[in-house]
């Protein structure tokens, strides 16, 4: 059997061997940051381009000299979901009383046309204390909020110091303060 004949043969047995990973149906994505489990670490700018680490504010394992853990509060939202906009009061008291023991962190996604623009007008309109991270991609959106292809605002997620999810938040808060006592066992 010459080379030709060789290949040939075994082409069919490629082919079927490489079917089922072309075939298969891509996974649906599903909401990774669940109450109890770890959260999902991300890497994101923030608006004066600080690159912001949630593994270097919460982590596990014992407090180290030159990175000091904290809980934080991540708030995704978009400058025009109205029910995101009703929250933002909620959110900004909520840093204010718990500034000192919780890092709030408010991650923007962008609207579809002129998003980044947007943005940049509500920003300057509205001055935040903490930082603000934008999510142009959605990729850290699409590992904490994702439902199908579908990303839900305004979202809330509590994170313990040790980078464990300890509250979720989908949806607008009527009471976020009377919420997150509640998730808290506070």
């Amino acid at each position: 059997m010459n080379l030709k004949e060789k290949i040939l043969l075994l082409m069919p047995l490629a082919l079927c061997l490489s079917l089922p990973a072309l075939a298969a149906p891509p996974a649906a994505d599903k909401p990774q940051a669940k109450v109890g489990e770890r959260a999902p670490d991300f890497s994101l700018r923030d608006l004066n381009s600080n690159l912001i680490r949630l593994s270097d504010l919460a982590y596990p394992g014992s407090e180290k000299s030159w990175k000091k853990k904290t809980e934080v509060l991540i708030d995704f939202f978009r400058t025009d979901c109205k029910p995101c906009m009703k929250e933002l009061p909620q959110v900004l008291a909520y840093h204010q009383k718990h500034k000192d023991k919780v890092q709030v962190i408010m991650i923007a996604l962008l609207e579809s046309e002129n998003g980044r623009d947007k943005l940049d007008l509500f920003l300057k309109a509205h001055k935040f204390e903490f930082p603000v991270l934008v999510d142009a991609y959605e990729t850290v959106a699409k590992k904490y909020i994702v439902d199908g292809e579908t990303v839900t605002l305004p979202s809330i997620f509590y994170i313990d110091s040790n980078g464990m999810v300890r509250a979720r938040f989908v949806g607008l808060s009527e009471n976020l303060e009377k919420s997150l006592n509640k998730a808290l066992g506070g």
